[in-house]
């Protein structure tokens, strides 16, 4: 009988050890070429060393790869390490889970740097633990943005806050004639100062609530309100503004049911969309302000008469920073925060916003609010 050759190489001990060498290479060309830096440790050891470490993780931190065999991976911790994170993977190892930490590390040459270590077990066929892989990666760059990010926010929040503040203060007690009796053309220049420090503070705010929901930190305060209110709180508000834009609103309130909300927040949000609607507006345009009941949520919609919005723009509406148009000839003042803050404090409500839109057509800005909140975050 002929041998069944093809066979035979594919279950000869031979080609199965040639296959799993070749194997082998690969996997550790795929580490040693990785960007981020890897170690393997051996927990079936005394104090769980460092048995295996690729180019990037000698290059990281300086040392050579004869000086971090044998070593436990704490090595490159120092005094100032943050021990909630130790304790995470410490717990991790110990209970044999994968974890994702960040520590404060320090290179050979004692320079800190941010370590974002994610740390997985691997398990025999016995399911017996017997090696740890860690993969770092450097997040100093990262860590430094957002100390800067953080540094400029407390700047905007005390050097320029406080004395806008002052200014608007200072600008009202002029043009009220506190000071004086004050020229028409010059209580005009002073109306226009006033204006432009209210959008200043209006930007600075912006900024700083920003930052607050970003860091999870702003608090919603919540009680039961009337959606009727609401508006009618939005558009008091700006009713000086509309006139002088020659606007006009129409309600249409299809509800009073009262539901659970920030009032706060919910009234930012509608001044936010009408605002931006005032703005859009043609001159003897008009701008609908709708409230409906849908049942576990309650609806409110802002349709304007302006421009409208291309479909291919719509979708960067809600992106901090972004316009629609940000080209420097783009008529309309603004920041680009209003709808992005309008979404993450309808985010923590637990709530969503939309648009409805054609280029040429006015727009519909809409955001539902349920009537008991699922509050996010």
């Amino acid at each position: 009988m002929k041998p069944d050759t093809d066979n035979h190489i594919k279950t000869s001990p031979f080609g199965t050890l040639k296959a799993s060498e070749h194997h082998l290479r690969v996997l550790e060309n795929a580490v040693q070429s990785a960007r981020n830096g890897i170690v393997i440790t051996d927990p079936l050891l005394p104090d769980n060393p460092i048995i295996f470490s690729n180019i990037a993780f000698s290059e990281l931190t300086g040392y050579e790869l004869s000086e971090i065999i044998g070593k436990n991976c704490r090595f490159l911790q120092g005094m100032d390490s943050d021990q909630a994170e130790l304790d995470v993977l410490r717990s991790a190892i110990k209970e044999e889970k994968p974890c994702i930490v960040t520590l404060r590390n320090y290179k050979k040459d004692g320079t800190l740097f941010w370590n974002e270590l994610s740390v997985a077990p691997v398990m025999n066929e016995d399911g017996i633990c017997v090696n740890f892989i860690g993969v770092q990666n450097d997040i100093t760059a990262r860590k430094e943005a957002e100390r800067q990010v953080s540094e400029f926010h407390s700047m905007v929040s005390h050097e320029l806050r406080t004395p806008l503040t002052s200014i608007k203060a200072s600008l009202g007690l002029v043009e009220d004639g506190d000071a004086g009796h004050i020229p028409a053309p010059a209580k005009r220049l002073i109306q226009i100062a006033t204006q432009n420090a209210q959008r200043l503070l209006k930007l600075v705010d912006d900024i700083l609530d920003l930052k607050r929901m970003e860091s999870g930190k702003l608090q919603l305060n919540f009680t039961i309100v009337n959606p009727d209110e609401l508006v009618e709180d939005a558009v008091n508000s700006l009713n000086e503004l509309a006139k002088a834009n020659g606007v006009s609103f129409e309600k249409e309130i299809a509800t009073t049911r009262a539901f659970c909300a920030d009032p706060e927040r919910v009234t930012q949000v509608l001044f936010n969309l009408i605002g931006n609607a005032i703005k859009f507006s043609p001159s003897n345009g008009k701008i609908t302000i709708r409230v409906e009941d849908e049942g576990k949520q309650i609806r409110f919609s802002v349709k304007d008469e302006g421009p409208g919005i291309a479909q291919d723009q719509q979708g960067k509406l809600f992106h901090k920073f972004s316009q629609v148009d940000s080209s420097d000839t783009r008529p309309q003042p603004g920041s680009g925060l209003g709808l992005s803050i309008s979404k993450k404090i309808l985010d923590l409500h637990g709530g969503e916003i939309g648009v409805v839109s054609r280029h040429g057509e006015g727009a519909l800005f809409w955001f539902a609010l349920p009537v008991v909140p699922k509050v996010n975050g």
